[in-house]
């Protein structure tokens, strides 16, 4: 991530033209304050402060020992970043491992892939619940789609929306539950479907938010969760 200021400015130009958009900013919101206006403030006051706390983002600042245990590549050290942003306070942080879209070579794909994703993210687990994080986090480990069941040519496997699994842990979730399976060959759900609907239900409820609540959309209140479902009682603790 590049936080750095543009080479003009120098710290204290940099300050100065920081308080003149917040004074602009006053001015203009004493009118014209809406939800939309508070929110793009929150937002931009929020980048500004991470250009001013680079130091959160070096991992090279985490013990040799860590560095090894979460692996010197880029998830390792994505994980091991996200354990330090939640050690410092960030309250929602998202780690993507890429490269998944296995239409030939599936396979091969997976060694590769599994083996560098397995140990950072177990570490990742395994250092939250030592620290005692793990309490009043919520982990979620998600994908868009599953794979085709039956191998296609040149050893692939397509895309499979009709089904696939998701993992959780954390706050507010049963340790050590598995929900759902699908028939034999993997092409239909044969026991407790879950819609994507009902795990937004079931992560707000974990969190302690309210599922029920609404939000602001161009005048509108919207639920921030389809009304019509529920959350997923089976995976709460």
């Amino acid at each position: 991530m590049n936080v750095d200021r543009p080479s003009a400015f120098d710290k204290t130009s940099d300050a100065e033209r920081y308080r003149l958009r917040k004074l602009n900013d006053l001015r203009f919101s004493q009118k014209r304050r809406t939800a939309y206006t508070e929110a793009y403030q929150s937002s931009y006051d929020q980048a500004a402060q991470l250009t001013r706390q680079k130091e959160l983002f070096d991992v090279g600042k985490e013990s040799t020992k860590d560095q090894q245990r979460y692996g010197l590549h880029d998830f390792g050290r994505h994980c091991l970043l996200a354990r330090r942003l939640l050690q410092k306070g960030v309250t929602c942080i998202q780690v993507t491992h890429n490269n998944y879209d296995s239409h030939m070579e599936n396979f091969n794909f997976h060694l590769e892939q599994l083996g560098e994703f397995d140990r950072p993210f177990a570490t990742l687990m395994q250092d939250l619940d030592e620290s005692g994080m793990l309490e009043s986090t919520l982990v979620m480990l998600i994908t868009e789609f599953g794979r085709t069941p039956e191998i296609r040519p040149d050893n692939g496997r397509d895309h499979w929306p009709p089904n696939w699994s998701v993992v959780l842990g954390g706050c507010g979730i049963q340790v050590g539950g598995v929900l759902g399976a699908t028939n034999d060959n993997g092409t239909e759900i044969k026991d407790r479907p879950v819609h994507v609907a009902e795990m937004f239900h079931t992560y707000m409820k974990a969190v302690g938010l309210d599922p029920a609540a609404t939000h602001d959309v161009g005048g509108n209140d919207v639920p921030i969760a389809a009304p019509e479902r529920s959350a997923v009682k089976e995976l709460l603790s």
